[in-house]
């Protein structure tokens, strides 16, 4: 199967050396030519920036019949507001070339504002500027059909364990639950989807079991052999996102159900 990676930085990394050791033919975008060298073996390299003028000519053979991933994050600051153009460019391009599928990775950021248990249907607080970024995004890349949008909690794997970002940190909201994910599990989702296209609709993907931000972070510094984060006093209901559409759609069982599972393999 031909799958396209946009935006293959370090979870499109770890999918593409998966494909590829899978057998499938795999493509993956960075924005320059220098960071086309971290591309796994066995990935074909291009360079695309999706805020200037594409090539059509090389690009519409390799998106042609391809099942696309976008793995583009919104970024901070002045990434921002390319972030919606180069997605509504994506989309235009996988329409002319005629790809089979797009599957995005979206973010449970869009929840954003939203307190106790969150599921894809729940209103969101569009006022918020990051929502409503996230929202623009997924709606720029759903004018190509199918489009699938996967929203992922945060982020946990190899060289990113979440012992290292919060040691000795002040953080809010101790009896929170934590919603977190690993990149295997991830990576896990979308070969499943692999075989379920053409497919669409709106997917949250999150360890779905619930373990409060003091204890996850006490755990993860003890992982990491790091100082503990310090929690403050005043802690809010917070919220728990529900992973239960994709496990009852795709039958899908995590490898991770707990995030603390998922501390041991963040090295």
């Amino acid at each position: 199967m031909k799958v396209v990676i946009i935006g293959c930085g370090w979870l499109g990394q770890q999918l593409a050396a998966d494909l590829t050791a899978q057998g499938h033919q795999v493509y993956a975008s960075r924005r320059s030519s220098s960071a086309l060298l971290y591309l796994p073996a066995g990935a074909t390299g291009f360079v695309l920036d999706l805020n200037a003028p594409a090539d059509q000519p090389t690009l519409m053979p390799i998106l042609h019949d391809a099942i696309v991933i976008c793995a583009i994050t919104p970024g901070r600051n002045q990434r921002q507001q390319h972030y919606i153009t180069a997605l509504q460019q994506l989309a235009g391009l996988a329409m002319l070339a005629g790809s089979r599928q797009l599957i995005h990775f979206s973010s449970t950021g869009i929840y954003q504002g939203l307190q106790g248990e969150v599921n894809e249907v729940a209103p969101l607080h569009l006022t918020e500027p990051r929502v409503s970024l996230l929202w623009q995004g997924e709606q720029a890349l759903q004018q190509f059909q199918p489009t699938l949008i996967l929203r992922l909690a945060g982020l946990m794997g190899p060289g990113r364990h979440p012992g290292c970002f919060t040691a000795g940190k002040t953080l809010p909201d101790a009896i929170a639950p934590i919603n977190m994910v690993h990149s295997a599990d991830i990576i896990a989702a979308v070969k499943l989807l692999l075989d379920a296209t053409p497919c669409s609709g709106v997917f949250n993907l999150s360890c779905p079991l619930t373990i409060l931000r003091q204890d996850f972070y006490q755990q993860a510094a003890v992982s990491a052999g790091k100082t503990p984060a310090i929690f403050a006093h005043q802690s809010s209901e917070g919220r728990k996102v529900n992973v239960d559409k994709f496990i009852r759609q795709f039958n899908f069982s995590y490898r991770f159900a707990a995030a603390s599972d998922a501390l041991a393999y963040c090295s």
